[in-house]
Parts: C-alpha cells; sequence; structure tokens
C-alpha cells in the first residue's frame, strides 16, 4: 500500500499478498482481460445499433430494486422531499424521461445510450447473482472480480445525483465563462447536459474501476435483512459533511440486497474476498450512509420501514461545494491574486460558496435554486 502525503510524493506504507495473482488494474481500460473487452465491445456495438423507441429510462436496475420487494413488483419507498411513505412499481422508481436522450454525431437526437445501458443492466444482473451466491467454501474468478468493480462504478456515476451535481458545476463555470461550458438549461439545447454526463461517465468508467479493484472486496451479511438501498446505491460515507473523493473514501458501500451488501475497502488482508457478518452498528452505519447519501428515494422492504425517517422532508443531500485554495492539488503554491477554486460535494440544504474576494470570480445566485 502506499498513499500520498501533503509533499505529494508516495511512500511505500505496508505490502500485502496480492492474492489474483495479476495486476488487478485495467490502466484506465487500456488492460482488459477477454471478459472486459467483449462487454465493451458490446456496448460500443449498440452506440452504432438502431435506435430505440425507449423513453423511459431507468437510472438504477429493476432488477437491483427487486432485491427489496415482496413480490417482484413493487417497493417500499421514502420521499424524502415530502416525509411520505409509499408503494410504488418497479417500473415507476429511479427513472425519467429521456434521461438518456442525447445528440449523435450527426446532430439528431437518439436513444441508443439506452440499449448502451440495457447491456449494463444486465452485467448488473448477472454480478449481483454472483455476489449472493458467493460463499465462504465458493470462489470468484478474477475476470468476475474485476467485472464487479467495473459495474458498481458505474452504476455509481449513472445516478440522477450525479446528474444533479454535474448541472450545478456547469451553471457556475458557464458564469465564469470559462471555456466550453455554457448554460445546460438552454431552450437551444435541452439535451445537452445528458450528452456531457454519458459520455463523461463512459469515459471515465475504468479509472474509476481501477480505484475499486485495487481494494479489498468485503461482503456483509445481515440475518435481520436491515441493509437499505436508494436511488444512488453505491455510495461512501460523509466526513465531517464533506463526501471525500472516491480514491481518498475508506469503504464504497454497495448493498444489493437486505441480507447482504459488498464493500471495497483500503483495509487490504490479502485474501480475493473477506467475510463478515453485520452487527447493529454496522447496520445502523450503513443504513445512515444510505440516508444521507440518497437523492430522493429510500428504497426499504416493508419490515424496515419503521427504522425510516417518516413524516417530514430532509432537505439536505449532497450538494456543491466550492472553496478558493492557494494551492494545486499537487501541492504547488499559487501566488495571489490567482487561486485554485476546489470542488467538493458536501451534505447540505443547498450548494455552498465561499471563495476569495480577488476580483476572479462571479457570483451566481440562481445557483441557490438548483439544489
Amino acid at each position: 500500500m502506499t498513499s500520498p502525503p501533503p509533499d505529494g510524493r508516495w511512500h511505500l506504507q505496508k505490502v500485502t499478498r496480492n492474492p489474483w495473482g495479476e495486476i488487478p488494474l485495467t490502466g484506465g481500460g487500456e488492460f482488459l482481460n477477454q471478459h472486459a473487452k467483449r462487454y465493451y465491445e458490446r456496448l460500443l456495438g449498440f452506440a452504432e445499433a438502431t435506435d430505440t423507441d425507449a423513453r423511459r429510462h431507468h437510472y438504477v436496475p429493476k432488477t437491483h430494486l427487486k432485491r427489496w420487494s415482496s413480490d417482484g413488483k413493487r417497493v417500499w419507498t421514502l420521499n424524502t422531499d415530502t416525509g411520505a411513505l409509499k408503494q410504488l412499481g418497479v417500473n415507476d422508481i429511479c427513472v425519467a424521461e429521456n434521461f438518456y436522450r442525447v445528440i449523435g454525431p450527426d446532430g439528431e437526437a437518439h436513444n441508443r445510450v439506452e440499449l448502451m445501458f440495457g447491456a449494463v443492466d444486465e452485467e448488473v444482473r448477472r454480478i449481483q447473482d454472483i455476489l449472493l451466491a458467493l460463499g465462504k467454501r465458493s470462489d470468484i474468478s478474477f475476470e468476475d472480480f474485476m467485472a464487479a468493480g467495473v459495474t458498481a462504478a458505474l452504476q455509481r456515476m449513472r445516478t440522477s445525483q450525479s446528474r444533479r451535481l454535474m448541472e450545478q458545476q456547469d451553471l457556475w463555470w458557464r458564469e465564469q465563462q470559462a471555456d466550453g461550458f455554457s448554460s445546460p438549461l438552454a431552450h437551444e439545447d435541452p439535451l445537452r447536459l445528458n450528452n456531457i454526463h454519458t459520455e463523461s461517465l463512459f469515459h471515465a468508467m475504468w479509472e474509476a474501476a481501477d480505484v475499486m479493484t485495487t481494494r479489498q472486496l468485503e461482503i456483509w451479511d445481515d440475518l435481520k435483512g436491515r441493509f437499505l438501498t436508494s436511488d444512488a446505491p453505491v455510495q461512501t460515507s460523509f466526513v465531517g459533511d464533506v463526501r471525500p473523493g472516491l480514491n481518498a473514501a475508506k469503504t464504497i458501500w454497495w448493498p444489493i440486497s437486505p441480507h447482504r451488501a459488498v464493500a471495497w475497502t483500503n483495509e487490504l488482508a490479502g485474501e480475493k474476498v473477506v467475510f463478515k457478518r453485520a452487527t447493529t452498528p454496522v447496520a445502523d452505519k450503513v443504513r445512515a450512509i444510505m440516508l444521507q447519501g440518497r437523492d430522493r428515494f429510500i428504497i426499504a422492504t416493508q419490515e424496515q420501514l419503521r427504522t425510516l425517517p417518516a413524516g417530514k422532508p430532509i432537505p439536505r443531500r449532497a450538494q456543491i461545494r466550492l472553496r478558493c485554495s492557494q494551492h494545486q492539488p499537487s501541492g504547488e503554491y499559487v501566488e495571489p491574486p490567482g487561486c485554485v477554486v476546489e470542488t467538493r460535494e458536501w451534505y447540505g440544504s443547498a450548494p455552498s460558496v465561499l471563495l476569495c474576494n480577488n476580483g476572479l470570480h462571479r457570483h451566481v445566485p440562481e445557483l441557490a435554486s438548483h439544489r
């Protein structure tokens, strides 16, 4: 294990056995195993396929939501905008009209990205089935271990929360007249943000997956079935109301059923998989992470309803936070009046902007309404 100290130099901290016998990295997509190559080629194939008429696009797969359903058709939800508990059909939750509709190279709008995510959803189902069946006496292949990292990374980036936070950033940068930024809400290009979101997540999928696959895979089992999910099902915890970046997060959580959660932790054990039993403090911790990390909806079983804060809205959720710094991410000092704008995510009721008075930044009052 290595970590970058404040001086930016890497130092060896710990040597841990690699249980795979292979390097668990894609190199940002440069070094893919055969399964990953076929998967990516299939995604690219759908990008050239005949357009689909589908208009209602799920950003959390229905196969995932059904794990919390007693009849395979409906799930209990907590709408944190209103505090209302309601049973909804899996067809009607975590879905949006034209969520993946984009403008193609020919200038025409199309829905082929929905076909690409259809392939992603099939991989989600396959990986969840593998992870749910995994036990201490079974094994997971290197290819499936890598695929699990890719699947979780994509699911983390494809949600309505990612889209909303991207819109907040885009709105602020547009007002700074930064190169390449214009209003995502412009009537002449209403699909612009869709294009930015889908293009960026497919470009970033392998680098994000590399963060997952260089961690320890843990399986947490809860006989009492206390794990929740949400409309943002892959989560890291906020630390002091600030969400650390994926690299800095101690643990990345993905509950895959009420009885099982998958975690990627930076506490390497030199094992392919570490199995653990969820105690009440762990179940409470994961529930709190899901509640804080959701965008709007918490998804639960009927037995879990008593643990939810129903009855009143929860106004706080992930928002962007902008701060000025005199140091580059590499640690290099920036002479005033220059500065570096640090973009983070925080747990609040609105975006938080606290910048320097060097005359470099424009105030964006409308940002407060995009929460």
